[in-house]
């Protein structure tokens, strides 16, 4: 076959199906757009998924006539002139093949008026044909409408989602650049409904509420300054984190920018998670939004279609210094990261027989009517260990389970198989570091017969387990001698626990090394079972073990050792407020 030149057509819509690869893509570019033409308010609407319309306005600085026919042909642009300029670019978008691109395979209507204008201009590109311009009133700024996307396309348009998941996608592009630049007002609109609104007042929670709702609001954790020694140099984070206590099932609460851009990056997911190690429960997933600034020659934008990934010159650096930053605000708002219990509103009530009946206090998704719910936990001004926990005062038990304390700010409900869990595994850990294990050697090798999965689980962990106390021999076929333990480890049986540490590395392990897996499934099945009964003085000591905790809000499988009911919440249920 021989070499021909495509037409413009066909290469309009080969280079449409490279930046444009749903209508959330279409969203994307156009809030970019506004975002660098300095609008203080971009509004979105949209109907059917995108896929019948697209409208994005903005009170940006607009464009001029002459500008806007230049506006949609390929590689033009106004955020760069020559190649040298992507070392220094501060803009979100470079490429000029957005708006050309959508014209390609859609019908786009750009209705713009530039500040200082006294009259405005509309363009129309219908598939690929250009329309005018022709002069028209407008108010200063730029509004793009965008219809039939993909109608000429019909292979793309049938690999579209449904409806609902297409919006889905749009609701959260629009939510990252509203979450990220909170001092633009962002508005969305789905069917003639509005879904999403920002006040665009600058105040970081107040746009996170108002994407994400009032729990994301209670849960915030802003990155404030770190101290000079976890500064990383030439890298700056700032942004907020949620409280260990509010995850989700996806990484899709992950939001990073780098220099104003949203990318993807797994490696900085990664990093914000190890930050989580051990506070967060194995498939959950943390919710933050992080801006981080660099060197524009330190990072190269122009390696993915969409600007959607970016290269590193440091990767290393940057994972750092985001990890950094969100352990300086996990240790600097103890608080935060302790889950507050919420009852629906008390009530009571009575039967046909006019007999009085207690009302259920907790509906399943019911929470109290208060203004205070953007508050953040209250802090306690008592005294409080260096782990944040304020000195609590055991009170009971109850279902031989869960510990029950009285705080200065409220009373502690305590799961006293996870409480001991954390003290356990922190006690491993700094034996280890210090290379102190302390070892409790069996009167008699213990022998136990393992399962052919526990026994290459076990080939595997020899060293880890010889490092954290265990001295066990292979013994026979199918059997290991186990010859010390942990001095740690009292009081239960052996053989079992054991087998379960093996069965729990088996699965794959929780920890960020394999050390670190065996450690925490160690601590986990030697530890305090539910359903056992203490003494008053066993509360006591293991509560105050917790409190000395560096990390004494979950266990090391990311599970919540306490919640706490506040004094408020109290009172609320004896109607006293």
């Amino acid at each position: 076959m021989p070499i021909t030149l495509l037409d413009s057509q066909t290469i309009g819509k080969i280079a449409a199906g490279e930046v444009v690869e749903r209508p959330a893509s279409v969203a994307k570019e156009l809030i970019e757009n506004a975002i660098d033409a300095e609008a203080s308010r971009i509004s979105v609407e949209i109907e059917r998924g995108g896929n019948d319309l697209i409208v994005v306005t903005d009170n940006g600085s607009g464009m001029l006539a002459r500008d806007l026919t230049l506006a949609v042909r390929r590689h033009a642009t106004s955020k760069l002139v020559a190649f040298e300029d992507l070392d220094t670019i501060q803009t979100r978008g470079f490429r000029g093949e957005a708006l050309p691109s959508i014209a390609a395979v859609s019908e786009m209507t750009i209705r713009s008026r530039a500040a200082g204008a006294e009259i405005g201009a509309e363009l129309r590109v219908v598939f690929g044909d250009v329309v005018g311009p022709r002069v028209m009133a407008a108010a200063i700024g730029t509004s793009v409408v965008v219809r039939d996307l993909f109608a000429n396309v019909p292979a793309r348009r049938k690999f579209l989602r449904q409806v609902s998941t297409e919006a889905a996608y749009i609701t959260r592009v629009v939510g990252a650049y509203a979450v990220m630049f909170p001092e633009i007002t962002f508005t969305l609109t789905i069917d003639g409904r509005r879904t999403l609104g920002t006040d665009g007042s600058g105040n970081p929670t107040a746009a996170a509420v108002g994407v994400l709702g009032l729990e994301v609001g209670q849960a915030l954790l802003e990155l404030g300054d770190l101290e000079y020694s976890a500064l990383v140099p030439g890298v700056e984070v700032s942004g907020w984190i949620c409280a260990p206590w509010l995850t989700r099932s996806h990484r899709q609460g992950l939001i990073f920018f780098v220099n104003g851009r949203w990318i993807q990056n797994r490696p900085l997911q990664f990093a914000l998670e190890e930050a989580f190690h051990s506070l967060v429960m194995v498939g959950r997933h943390p919710v933050a939004a992080i801006r981080i600034t660099v060197d524009p020659a330190t990072v190269d934008v122009n390696v993915h279609p969409t600007k959607a990934e970016v290269k590193f010159l440091d990767e290393r650096a940057v994972c750092r210094a985001v990890q950094r930053a969100a352990h300086a605000a996990l240790a600097t708002s103890p608080h935060g990261t302790l889950p507050d219990v919420r009852f629906g509103e008390p009530s009571v009530g009575f039967d046909d027989d006019q007999r009085f009946v207690p009302q259920p206090l907790m509906g399943s998704d019911q929470r109290a009517d208060n203004s205070d719910a953007m508050a953040a936990p209250a802090t306690a001004t008592h005294d409080a260990h260096p782990s944040g926990v304020p000195i609590l005062r055991v009170l009971g038990q109850i279902g031989s389970s869960y510990i029950i304390a009285e705080g200065p700010d409220g009373m502690y409900m305590i799961d006293q198989h996870a409480a001991h869990e954390r003290v356990m595994y922190e006690r491993i850990l700094a034996q280890v570091a210090r290379k102190t294990v302390e070892r409790q050697a069996m009167l008699d090798p213990l022998i136990v017969d393992l399962a052919p999965i526990e026994l290459t689980v076990f080939d595997r962990s020899r060293d880890e387990l010889r490092e954290i106390g265990f001295e066990v021999d292979a013994f026979g076929d199918g059997s290991v001698a186990i010859r010390t333990v942990p001095a740690l480890v009292a009081g239960v049986d052996i053989a079992e626990r054991f087998r379960l540490v093996l069965q729990e590395l088996a699965d794959g392990g929780v920890g960020d090394s394999w050390l670190d897996s065996v450690a925490i499934s160690a601590a986990c099945h030697t530890s305090i079972r539910a359903g056992q009964a203490l003494s008053l003085p066993e509360m006591r000591e293991l509560v105050a073990e917790l409190e000395r905790s560096s990390q004494p809000r979950a266990c090391g499988h990311g599970r919540p050792t306490m919640v706490r009911v506040s004094q408020g919440e109290l009172e609320r249920q004896f109607s006293r407020r």
